[in-house]
């Protein structure tokens, strides 16, 4: 017997199931903070990764100060299905402002709006981007409060601080 397409397309659906599986079995071992600090740390690693397949795919050219940096954060971020507008708005900093959310839809919902909890990880992703690049003492994210589809929209702001800070 062969599988069909849309056999392993339920494959890849099971699969896509572990992280949640694995997250749940982590709170249950050992509790729901030191499993979103490994979740963190596994995110940002995947962010490397990720970020080094696209400079690599998009040319690989040098990246050496936010502007070079800038381009890369938009594709990662049109790559990962959360496009954004990307502005430089300083000479080593810029900011992405997002067009969509995945999970603002539930972040409304529990009311957690001010604190964001699912931008946890996607700062800790977008940490991982740039330290393939950049020493990681010397990048900054943050996260400016707004909503995708608002005014002012949510936006990560990225800073490379200087060397010598």
């Amino acid at each position: 017997m062969s599988t069909s397409p849309d056999h392993q397309e339920m494959l890849r659906a099971n699969w896509w199931s572990h992280d949640g599986q694995w997250f749940l079995k982590a709170v249950e071992a050992v509790g729901v903070e030191t499993a979103m600090a490994i979740n963190e740390e596994a995110i940002e690693s995947m962010g490397r990764i990720e970020m080094r397949r696209l400079h690599s795919e998009m040319g690989g050219n040098s990246v050496i100060r936010a502007d070079d940096f800038l381009p890369l954060a938009v594709a990662a971020q049109e790559m990962i299905g959360i496009p954004a507008d990307g502005e430089m708005d300083g000479e080593n900093s810029f900011t992405l402002a997002v067009e969509t959310c995945r999970v603002w839809d539930m972040t409304e919902a529990a009311s957690l709006t001010t604190a964001a909890p699912g931008c946890r990880g996607s700062l800790r992703r977008r940490l991982g981007w740039g330290t393939v690049f950049f020493d990681p003492h010397r990048v900054v994210w943050t996260r400016e409060v707004g909503r995708p589809d608002g005014d002012p929209r949510c936006r990560y702001r990225f800073r490379l601080r200087p060397a010598d800070e």
